[in-house]
């Protein structure tokens, strides 16, 4: 059973914050279960094992990624849309090496 107050959702998150802490590929359920005060055990309630958990975090990058983007590009065209595209994208690199790592994650067939 899953424990109180640890959702899915949290758990990923917390392993995407640890992927910019540490990098992406330093990223193990045991130093994930060690960040938020578990144990290493008690994570495999959340998710199956280190590739699921990666590519969880891939996802979620993924998508803080696309969203950022599409924000900037939000009411532009042409040139003025690429260089905010760019723009978002290289910010997005600088302020989560990480999850920007994560994001370049090869997924599985089915999960893509």
């Amino acid at each position: 059973m899953a424990r109180a107050g640890l959702a899915a959702e949290r758990v990923v998150r917390a392993g995407a914050e640890l992927a910019d802490e540490i990098g992406f590929e330093q990223v193990t359920p045991s130093e994930l279960a060690r960040k938020l005060g578990i144990k290493t055990a008690s994570l495999y309630s959340h998710v199956k094992n280190a590739h699921d958990l990666k590519t969880r975090i891939a996802l979620l990058a993924l998508e803080e990624l696309a969203d950022q983007a599409s924000a900037a590009i939000a009411g532009r065209a042409g040139r003025d849309a690429l260089g905010a595209f760019a723009n978002a994208y290289r910010d997005y690199a600088l302020q989560h090496p990480g999850r920007f790592a994560a994001a370049r994650f090869r997924l599985d067939a089915a999960t893509a």
